[in-house]
């Protein structure tokens, strides 16, 4: 039960370090308080992981258990090598204008649409025998590494290589990837 947690927990937290979620916070922090950044990355992230997790348990209502295990360990595989290969784009930056909970929550929902940490809560929810704990583990993991990014600004990207930092992301997935297959 606490393995469904921890497991969303790491791997979102791991996913996001250097990401550009931690870029947008850097810069959203400049303008907002911790605990506005705080609230609108746990209202934004709520909802974008709560979909995903709601449509990771349809799924696994219709995959059978092993074939959802191999899919669940290609998925991972794969978010792992596009993460050590794929360089974002950083000069595309989202800006509202509402207060800035909402802005940040926006931008958050946005911005993660799609990205491997939403996909990262539904392949855990399909598998998952308590999808309440992927939701809050994944959130947990959002909210953790978003607090890292406002605390420690750009510090963390001037001390390490952004490619360091996305080749050791992109192996974690890649470990929990292999780890699916070898349970199956």
């Amino acid at each position: 039960m606490a393995g469904e947690f921890l497991e969303a927990f790491a791997l979102v937290f791991t996913a996001e370090i250097g990401d550009k979620t931690q870029l947008m916070l850097m810069t959203l922090s400049a303008k907002y308080t911790m605990m506005q950044m705080l609230l609108g990355i746990l209202l934004g992230v709520f909802i974008n992981h709560g979909a995903a997790v709601v449509i990771g348990c349809c799924l696994s209502n219709v995959i059978q258990g092993e074939l959802l295990q191999i899919f669940a360990g290609f998925i991972f595989v794969i978010f792992g090598i596009l993460t050590i290969v794929y360089e974002e784009e950083e000069g595309k930056k989202k800006s509202f204008k509402f207060g800035p909970v909402i802005t940040t929550a926006l931008t958050f929902l946005l911005g993660e649409i799609g990205d491997k940490t939403q996909l990262t809560a539904m392949t855990l929810a399909m598998e998952a025998d308590y999808p309440a704990l992927v939701l809050m583990g994944s959130v947990s993991g959002m909210l953790a590494i978003g607090l890292v990014g406002i605390i420690i600004g750009t510090s963390l990207t001037k001390r390490i290589p952004s490619n360091i930092i996305r080749i050791i992301s992109g192996l974690v997935f890649i470990i929990f990837g292999l780890m699916r297959f070898i349970d199956k």
